[in-house]
């Protein structure tokens, strides 16, 4: 296996990114120097702010209740076992797409924040590095409502995060949306690592696209048509979709799913959910949902899988299982995307050098709160 140098792409090439990191910098004041409180890193820290949003669970109420009664007289699916000496898929291409974020510094009206974003593809025993790499981005507070129609936009739907007028321009932003820094950010974020995904989906062809995160469809960052057109986008290159979930909160009749393969531990398998979902659940996942085990002693993530129309569940399955390298029970290409997309503290201090320069910002010293709450700290409350 070989494996060619990391490329950084200029972001000018994706015009979809440049546009609207071009339209951001419009909007960023530099005529009037602003306090700014930057982010302290140690030497060896490495950052990540990307927000796990909780995915939505499944809370059983009265009307529900009969579903749950006659789930609960069904017989189990069988759990599936894998033995990756016998496997007889083939392997094929496989591309994974991770993002991270780094929240800079507070100013006094808005926050800075940078991002990355990473391609890995393999595809015939050579692995490909795409990197994506932003310079700082001021997110002023009094322009949220512009940025997040134009985030809205971008995801094939302008009022999923704002309220449009008879005109459709925006008049207000939607509850919840982004109500502090973190949301607020982690929209910018989402939008970032989506249209990085609608990239990947292109870039090889009869193969896999593993993605960081569940199927989930028509949920709080990101819209139903959006992941409907990756999922037209994949299937006319011939790939395959898999949503892998690290940190899983849906509950299936009742049990988490890192739970669903207990009966067979110590054991490469998987189990599908989907027919043990309601239809509203399963309404809410494009393709089907599946616990998987990807080494013996691994632990069991949920798995969401949109297999091309005449392929099988099972096929794309085996197929992942012999075309990815597995790291301590977790497909390595994606721990690689995932890795490339931190922050390292020398590059957090590059990107706050840029602030400085760019929007004229003064420094003001971040609060110690040390010699308040020594021993013991306050920083992590």
């Amino acid at each position: 296996m070989t494996e060619t140098p990391p490329s950084d792409i200029p972001l000018g090439e994706v015009p979809e990114i440049a546009n609207l990191l071009d339209e951001l910098e419009s909007l960023a004041p530099i005529t009037q120097a602003r306090i700014v409180s930057y982010r302290t890193v140690t030497d060896t820290e490495v950052v990540n702010d990307a927000l796990d949003e909780p995915e939505e669970s499944f809370d059983p109420n009265e009307d529900q209740q009969d579903w749950l009664n006659w789930q609960g007289q069904q017989q189990l699916p069988f759990i599936q076992v894998i033995d990756p000496q016998t496997l007889i898929a083939n392997p094929v291409g496989v591309i994974a797409v991770d993002c991270g974020l780094a929240r800079l510094g507070e100013t006094e009206d808005g926050l800075i924040v940078g991002l990355r974003g990473t391609i890995v593809s393999v595809v015939n025993g050579e692995t490909t590095l795409n990197l994506y790499r932003t310079g700082p981005i001021y997110l002023r507070n009094a322009d949220r409502l512009r940025i997040l129609h134009l985030l809205g936009v971008g995801l094939n739907k302008p009022d999923i995060f704002v309220e449009l007028n008879d005109n459709d321009q925006p008049i207000r932003i939607k509850s919840g949306v982004a109500d502090d820094a973190q949301k607020y950010s982690d929209r910018l974020r989402n939008w970032f690592e989506r249209i990085l995904q609608r990239i990947a989906v292109r870039l090889i062809s009869n193969g896999l696209v593993l993605l960081d995160g569940a199927l989930t469809l028509n949920t709080r960052d990101t819209p139903t048509e959006f992941l409907r057109e990756l999922d037209r986008l994949a299937t006319q290159n011939g790939n395959a979709l898999v949503g892998l979930s690290k940190q899983s909160r849906l509950q299936v009749a009742e049990r988490s799913v890192r739970f669903w393969l207990s009966e067979n531990p110590n054991a490469i398998c998987y189990r599908r959910l989907s027919q043990i979902m309601s239809a509203e659940m399963r309404q809410r996942v494009l393709g089907n949902t599946y616990a998987i085990r990807f080494s013996p002693m691994g632990a069991t993530f949920r798995v969401d899988i949109k297999a091309m129309q005449g392929q099988g569940d099972d096929e794309v399955i085996e197929t992942m299982f012999s075309s990815c390298l597995i790291r301590g029970g977790y497909p390595d290409i994606l721990v690689r995307a995932h890795t490339h997309s931190y922050f390292t503290s020398p590059s957090i201090t590059e990107l706050e050098a840029q602030c400085g320069v760019r929007y004229q910002l003064r420094p003001e010293q971040e609060i110690d709160l040390g010699s308040i709450f020594g021993p013991f700290g306050g920083r992590f409350k």
